[in-house]
């Protein structure tokens, strides 16, 4: 088991949940609090860096070779 997927993960929902329980309890209203939920969900979203490789192959084939994707148009004759 990885624990920095975990730690990351408990560092987003105190990101998530410390600003909007903070925003409920001052403000006591909840038309500030959803805007808060959502912004705060945002950042936390951020958090996680995107460390992904992305291969990408100009011709769609593994091995490399390149073939002759023209499309011929069947006229019906012989």
């Amino acid at each position: 088991m990885d624990f920095s997927n975990v730690k990351i993960a408990l560092v987003q929902g105190l990101v998530v949940l410390v600003p909007t329980y903070s925003v409920a309890f001052f403000t006591e209203k909840m038309v500030y609090t959803i805007p808060m939920l959502a912004a705060a969900g945002f950042i936390a979203a951020s958090l996680r860096s995107d460390t992904t490789k992305r291969n990408v192959d100009d011709d769609g084939h593994k091995d490399g070779s390149h073939h002759d994707h023209s499309v011929h148009k069947d006229d019906g004759s012989s």
